[in-house]
């Protein structure tokens, strides 16, 4: 149980719930065993990128929950905003502030590969010059979309709205893919050679 400018939170698992007594405001908050989005950090699939672009642009939509990992909810199948968090981490925020956005974008780069965009900084280590780092080149939907939601200049990202139609259309065509054609499994027979180790590790950020 914490307490913290006048709230209480305690975590149960059945759902949330106010109550206001003795000028405290308690709130009971849903527990969720798989954790955050950053124990995925590096581990995930396209299939998964997508969703987690689907279900936070649409929340973040009016909310004020900054987007980051931490905040990001592993709830099943699909992911939830935490709409108790409200710490702001540098490593998404974007040069001009916080902006859901782009804060969307550094977080998907983040829990897909598993390290930080432009080294760390946030938009402090960005510039209008600054080239984008390409997520995956083998995927041109998905890197296209974080790219563009990591621009410089905010005028050149897509809204949240937007974010979510795409990763609706792109969630559809993944799990068509899935269906079609099912990943093959890897024998190693004889150990891991040089080959099977680039096999899985991405390619060097531009």
């Amino acid at each position: 149980m914490q307490i913290h400018k006048g709230i209480k939170y305690t975590i149960f698992a059945e759902g949330n719930s106010v109550r206001k007594s003795d000028g405290v405001t308690e709130v009971t908050m849903p527990y969720y065993p798989e954790r955050d989005a950053s124990a995925l950090a590096g581990e995930i699939d396209e299939l998964t990128a997508w969703r987690i672009l689907h279900d936070v642009a649409e929340q973040a939509q009016g909310s004020d929950t900054p987007v980051e990992p931490e905040h990001i909810m592993i709830d099943g199948a699909g992911f939830i905003l935490n709409p108790f968090s409200r710490s702001l981490d540098a490593k998404f925020t974007a040069p001009e502030g916080y902006e859901a956005v782009w804060a969307l974008g550094a977080s998907v780069f983040y829990i897909f590969l598993g390290c930080h965009v432009f080294q760390g900084l946030g938009g402090k280590g960005e510039t209008p010059t600054a080239p984008i780092p390409t997520l995956r080149r083998e995927l041109p939907e998905l890197s296209g979309l974080i790219a563009a939601c990591l621009a410089y200049d905010p005028k050149r990202r897509p809204s949240l709205q937007r974010i979510v139609e795409v990763a609706d259309y792109n969630l559809v065509r993944c799990g068509r893919n899935v269906m079609e054609f099912p990943p093959k499994k890897r024998n190693y027979e004889t150990g891991i050679s040089s080959d099977d180790l680039d096999y899985g590790w991405p390619e060097e950020m531009d």
